[in-house]
């Protein structure tokens, strides 16, 4: 699995990155599983449809809907300009035996890099 196109992109006023991303392949159960390693998961089922939402504090969040190939990706501040492909990096290692610990060891060495702005 990975990014196809972004079909837009957005700087917000928080100073957070939002992208919009069509994957290669539609969002699956398994790639939910495999993001529980890293962050909060949640699904949600609501009108027939089971709504994907992945979150790593201070780093990302993924929105989608399971079954469908469009996600939106949220970037916090301060980590997208240190990382902008890192959910890119997550499609690479869930597609690559569904490594985790390479992952892991990536999202550690850009702990102590990460600068969260002021007033935040």
């Amino acid at each position: 699995m990975r990014i196809e196109r972004s079909l837009q992109r957005k700087l917000c006023i928080d100073g957070s990155l939002m992208k919009e991303c069509v994957l290669s392949q539609p969002i699956t159960p398994d790639l939910a599983d495999y993001l529980r390693n890293f962050g909060v998961v949640e699904i949600i089922a609501l009108h027939g449809k089971q709504f994907l939402s992945f979150e790593k504090p201070r780093y990302i969040s993924v929105k989608g809907i399971i079954g469908e190939d469009t996600v939106e990706v949220r970037y916090a501040p301060g980590v997208h300009d240190l990382a902008p492909d890192l959910f890119h990096l997550f499609l690479y290692h869930f597609g690559n035996g569904r490594e985790v610990g390479k992952m892991k060891e990536i999202l550690a060495a850009m702990e102590g890099k990460i600068r969260v702005p002021l007033g935040c």
